[in-house]
């Protein structure tokens, strides 16, 4: 039967024991500094380094079922009935056990697929800083990867994989970046909420740690008041962040406020720039405004949840939103300018 089993997938995946690349093929090309986290993660959810043998499926069943007959001999002769019930139909063990089989397989491609997808972001954006270089960071928790792995073994879609990449990714560049809340949050998202966050993200406004993915704060400005429907004409509808509250990727004030102080520049440099649409700014007062006391921004803020999945979604340019976004703050005195990295 697992002959059987190994054909059948054979053009897919080449068997069980040759599901994706070895250990060795995904951390080369790795930065030193992150290369014992992605041994370890790679090691621990690639099955290039622990096989399943389908053979052990068919000892379980075959236990099971001496295990039934054994308690069956033990019945009186009058439970015959009940005898009956608890024997084991062959044909319904085999089946099972290639289901089963089946079942473990794609699981496996699914786990193997991400790590691969997680060790090309790795190679292709290591976002290693010289102040990583002095020290390793810290090990990656079992837990985590537990949860992980549960969660990638049943994402299927490619779209999905690569997300689950980036965070597999992220989390080995910087262990608890993604809490285990997150992990399963993302696996829930169905089509309508994961097209409202990426709306969400690419009309977000962000005030991250130099040098980081650590956000502090992000929301998307709301321009009036996002609970009274003035972000509806961009796609962000009273009823679309109630979906996404429900979700726990924003909090549940529509219309929040963070102090953006620190954006502003001052002899051409900025404490903190902003991030929009991926590119980092600093508020510069125009000629004459008063000099601010606070820089209060309102809008749809962001949960934790929703903050660390910001850095994983690909967001999509909104000329309109921009131009809106330019125009509220001209007329609070600021004008946002790029700054250069």
């Amino acid at each position: 039967m697992a002959e059987d089993i190994k054909d059948s997938s054979a053009k897919d995946c080449g068997g069980l024991s040759t599901i994706g690349p070895g250990i060795g093929d995904l951390i080369s090309g790795v930065p030193a500094p992150i290369r014992k986290n992605a041994a370890k993660a790679f090691g621990r959810l690639c099955s290039a380094a622990v096989e399943y043998p389908l053979a052990l499926i068919e000892n379980a069943i075959a236990e099971r079922r001496a295990e039934s007959r054994a308690r069956v001999a033990l019945i009186d002769a009058s439970a015959n009935q009940i005898a009956e019930q608890m024997r084991i139909d062959p044909e319904y063990a085999r089946v099972a056990a290639a289901k089963y089989a089946e079942k473990i397989v794609r699981e496996r491609i699914n786990v193997d697929q991400v790590a691969e997808m997680a060790a090309a972001d790795l190679r292709s954006d290591p976002q290693v800083s010289a102040s990583d270089l002095a020290a390793e960071e810290p090990s990656i928790s079992d837990d985590w990867l537990n949860a992980f792995e549960s969660e990638a073994a049943h994402m299927s879609s490619e779209q999905m994989q690569r997300l689950f990449g980036k965070i597999l990714a992220g989390e080995i560049r910087r262990p608890a970046s993604f809490s285990i809340k997150t992990v399963k949050l993302m696996a829930q998202l169905d089509n309508q909420a994961a097209n409202l966050f990426r709306l969400l993200c690419s009309l977000s406004i962000s005030a991250r740690v130099p040098n980081t993915n650590e956000i502090l704060d992000a929301r998307v400005v709301s321009m009036g008041s996002a609970a009274a429907n003035s972000l509806a004409a961009y796609g962000l509808s009273f009823d679309a962040l109630n979906i996404l509250h429900e979700y726990g990727l924003i909090i549940s004030d529509y219309n929040s406020y963070s102090d953006y102080r620190g954006s502003v520049a001052h002899n051409n440099r900025v404490t903190l720039p902003w991030t929009y649409q991926n590119v980092k700014w600093a508020f510069v007062q125009k000629v004459g405004a008063p000099e601010p006391t606070a820089l209060k921004v309102h809008g749809v803020a962001f949960s934790r949840s929703g903050r660390e999945l910001l850095p994983i979604v690909d967001v999509v340019p909104d000329e309109a939103y921009t131009a809106a976004l330019r125009d509220f703050f001209d007329k609070q005195g600021m004008t946002p300018t790029k700054v250069a990295i």
